[in-house]
């Protein structure tokens, strides 16, 4: 039986001077009824990376992965020093979170030219858990009803700013030769394997 090894590499692996050949952020905390839940979206690529024994940093640190919860004093600095020295970065951008750090840590990644990956995981478009995009939250009366006016146009503001943070950063990234855009699974994939290949 051929057994799986993960290549995942935790902060206390890169304390102890491991360096991981990716760096695999994004999406996280997506904010769902019951308050922020652990976004599954990377772990189908966590799996190909175990599969082709690429090692990985994933500050989505959570119990079920690395047997702890995300720990500022010793995650934060291990997650800068992950980004800045691995290869290569992927960042997981989905409709159900605003993306606001993911899109500066991508836009200091292409300040210092280093190669990344920008996955719209699920689309291009901002659509939050329980509001869902700007045409359906602009014609919830009931919502609009229950929250009142200022509220809702809180709400409304929220949305507007999730889709032009995503607008923006193709925009100002589409000739940038670092960034490279990718929609599904199979485009990550392939992208990581034709980079790494070299």
């Amino acid at each position: 039986m051929n057994r799986l090894v993960s290549m995942l590499v935790t902060s206390e692996m890169m304390e102890d001077g491991i360096v991981p050949l990716l760096f695999t952020g994004g999406a996280c905390n997506i904010q769902g009824i019951n308050g922020p839940i652990r976004n599954p979206g990377r772990d189908l690529l966590a799996q190909w990376l175990d599969q082709n024994s690429w090692s990985y940093f994933d500050p989505q640190i959570h119990s079920s992965t690395h047997g702890r919860d995300y720990v500022w004093g010793i995650d934060g600095p291990q997650e800068k020093k992950a980004r800045e020295l691995a290869k290569l970065r992927v960042y997981e951008i989905t409709p159900t979170t605003i993306a606001a750090i993911t899109i500066l840590e991508i836009m200091d990644d292409m300040r210092c030219h280093r190669r990344s990956i920008i996955w719209f995981n699920k689309g291009n478009f901002f659509s939050p858990i329980g509001l869902g995009e700007r045409d359906q939250l602009q014609q919830n009366t009931r919502l609009r009803t229950q929250v009142g006016e200022m509220v809702f146009q809180h709400l409304l503001a929220y949305i507007n700013a999730g889709r032009q943070l995503r607008n923006e950063l193709v925009s100002m990234l589409q000739h940038d030769h670092n960034a490279i855009f990718a929609y599904t699974l199979d485009e990550v994939k392939a992208a990581i394997t034709a980079i790494l290949s070299r």
